[in-house]
């Protein structure tokens, strides 16, 4: 599998806590199929989570649902707009979700991992 989570225009399913952790499923990730932005397809994913391990955060996880806009997660002061689905990092994790509907997560952790799921299948976008 070589897919790119595109944070921007994925939507969120639903914010849980499960623990010390923070997870997001999204039910439909934006994702790229292959390196080349020239020659990659662009579909969408069901099941994909994001999982912030010792994660602290500020807001209202109950409004922290649907399309992302202006998103990143930043790690050791670098930030990323774009994760490989199966990645993972340790260390000074940090995020910033914004909601198109106004809802806003910041997270801090010490890990962070994007998980495929257990049967992931691939739709391609038909979008114009």
């Amino acid at each position: 599998m070589d897919w790119t989570l595109e944070l921007q225009g994925s939507e969120v399913q639903f914010t849980e806590v499960r623990g010390e952790h923070l997870c997001l499923r999204f039910s439909a990730a934006l994702v790229r199929q292959g390196r080349s932005a020239f020659h990659a397809e662009v579909g969408h994913v069901k099941g994909v989570e994001l999982r912030f391990v010792q994660a602290t955060w500020a807001g209202e996880l109950v409004l922290c649902a649907g399309a992302l806009s202006d998103s990143a997660v930043t790690v050791a002061g670098v930030p990323h707009r774009e994760l490989l689905v199966g990645w993972s990092a340790l260390g000074d994790i940090q995020a910033e979700l914004n909601f198109r509907s106004g809802a806003t997560l910041t997270i801090s952790a010490q890990a962070v991992h994007c998980q495929a799921p257990a049967d992931p299948q691939f739709q391609t976008s038909y979008a114009c």
